[in-house]
């Protein structure tokens, strides 16, 4: 592993340094006590060590005592594509999204396939946190009759390469209605505007997987944090 010795600042040098003189002479020191000798709080320890590189203390220490650190366990793809989706996450995203439903009278939902599922879930979670006409639109012909010029038509998916999308923006557009569509997965060949996409990810599954063998993960998790913001912004909550 890479330890970043470059990124800490003159206090945290000091601390280290006098860590790794005490560890020569004590095999086993918890934060706690690393803490006091080095007149710090354990907090700062903890911050310092993960500024390093390091997983925690424990490692930490195993590398000041010259004892093998222990390898972490290498993720499988769909981890690792979950692991960078967290780590690149656009908290701006979520942040438009939830206001453009706080605009917005009528919600539409709509997803293909599996990611309809998904919709019902969202549905599930608008209801209990808004008090406006949330609706998942089962098949993709009754939306023209749902929608109004105070609707926001959401739709969401995984690739975007096993269904068309630009009728249906085409309704929204006839109506004066907003439209957005939320895609897991980069596909520059979609032909919509690029202010009516949300990209959650750069990344792609595995190329093989039929559109219904794919996972939701990433979809359900960025819905989540989107029900998060607007029970944070309700004035009930306050």
């Amino acid at each position: 592993m890479k330890i970043q010795l470059d990124r800490m600042n003159e206090l945290e040098r000091t601390i280290h340094a006098r860590l790794l003189e005490e560890s020569r002479e004590k095999t086993n020191l918890t934060i706690t006590e690393a803490a006091k000798f080095a007149d710090v709080s354990p907090s700062k320890i903890s911050k310092m060590v993960k500024k390093m590189g390091f997983s925690g203390y424990k490692e930490y220490f195993r590398f000041l005592t010259g004892k093998e650190l222990v390898k972490q366990k290498r993720l499988n793809s769909e981890f690792a594509r979950i692991k960078e989706f967290m780590e690149n996450f656009d908290e701006a995203s979520v942040d438009y999204l939830a206001e453009l439903i706080q605009q917005s009278g009528k919600i539409l939902l709509f997803g293909y396939g599996p990611t309809n599922f998904c919709m019902e879930y969202f549905e599930y979670k608008l209801n209990f946190t808004l008090n406006k006409n949330v609706i998942r639109v089962s098949q993709p012909s009754l939306i023209p009759d749902l929608l109004t010029e105070d609707s926001l038509l959401l739709v969401f998916s995984v690739a975007g390469k096993f269904a068309n999308f630009d009728p249906l923006f085409e309704e929204a557009k006839k109506h004066h209605a907003k439209s957005l569509l939320v895609m897991e997965e980069l596909n520059t060949d979609l032909s919509l505007d690029s202010s009516e996409i949300i990209f959650l990810t750069k990344s792609h599954q595995n190329e093989q997987l039929k559109s219904h063998e794919k996972t939701r993960t990433i979809l359900l998790m960025y819905i989540e944090e989107v029900i998060r913001k607007l029970t944070q912004e309700d004035p009930r909550n306050e």
